[in-house]
């Protein structure tokens, strides 16, 4: 059984699906976790890979993306301290759709695949919040397609910054070619968007950083329909 530090307790007591359940429940799933240490450059799971856990970020950074018929890498979404995923794989049996690679050292807290399936899929409850996260995602996948479909390139770049700043504030722990990555395009194609809004003095441009001076400006950019 692992000693749960005080940031892995917050972790867990900060997911819905482990908060409600009983104590008795909660304790069992504690004795069943592991920790996992990561370090940057490896991957907590690849394309293909059989689900054997449900995971939770206490620190780090992780990307997760997939890569076309080319090779081509569009990162689809960051994981940082405080989030949850992997339920999906857990709950419809197939095998993970994406990559997950560690950015920096990451510790990962691990339920496995056994307790998940018996104490939190069988409790009515838990299975509410693990539909509800998943329809989240769901959502957020039909944002994208509608983005790539039907809005310009400028604003879907405003408003992927916006969605990160929900989650990093003002400051983003990203570069060009990440941004580019997500964006589906070439880093050049960011770039020049980029150092239109840093002359605009929207955004400063920094290494590995980029800071939001002035998200009203970003924000009228969503002209198809405003961000939530």
């Amino acid at each position: 059984m692992v000693t749960l530090t005080p940031e892995q307790k917050k972790l867990i007591a900060a997911n819905p699906c482990l908060a409600q359940v009983s104590a008795k429940v909660q304790q069992n799933i504690i004795e069943s976790i592991y920790v996992k240490s990561i370090h940057k450059g490896q991957f907590l799971h690849r394309r293909g890979d059989q689900a054997i856990g449900y995971y939770g970020v206490v620190s780090g950074r992780l990307r997760v993306s997939a890569h076309n018929p080319e090779g081509k890498a569009l990162t689809l979404t960051f994981m940082q301290g405080g989030d949850w995923f992997g339920e999906i794989s857990l709950v419809d049996g197939v095998p993970r759709t994406h990559d997950c690679e560690a950015l920096d050292s990451c510790e990962i807290i691990v339920i496995p695949k056994t307790s998940f399936e018996q104490y939190l899929l069988q409790d009515v409850t838990s299975l509410r919040h693990i539909t509800q996260h998943i329809c989240q995602r769901l959502r957020l996948v039909f944002n994208l397609v509608e983005q790539m479909t039907i809005q310009s390139l400028h604003e879907r770049l405003a408003r992927r910054v916006l969605a990160l700043t929900k989650t990093d504030g003002n400051i983003l722990n990203i570069n060009q070619q990440e941004l580019a990555q997500m964006m589906g395009v070439s880093r050049q194609s960011v770039s020049k968007i980029l150092l239109a809004w840093a002359h605009a003095d929207w955004i400063k441009l920094e290494y590995n950083h980029l800071c939001i001076q002035q998200p009203d400006q970003l924000m009228a950019l969503c002209i198809t329909d405003p961000v939530p």
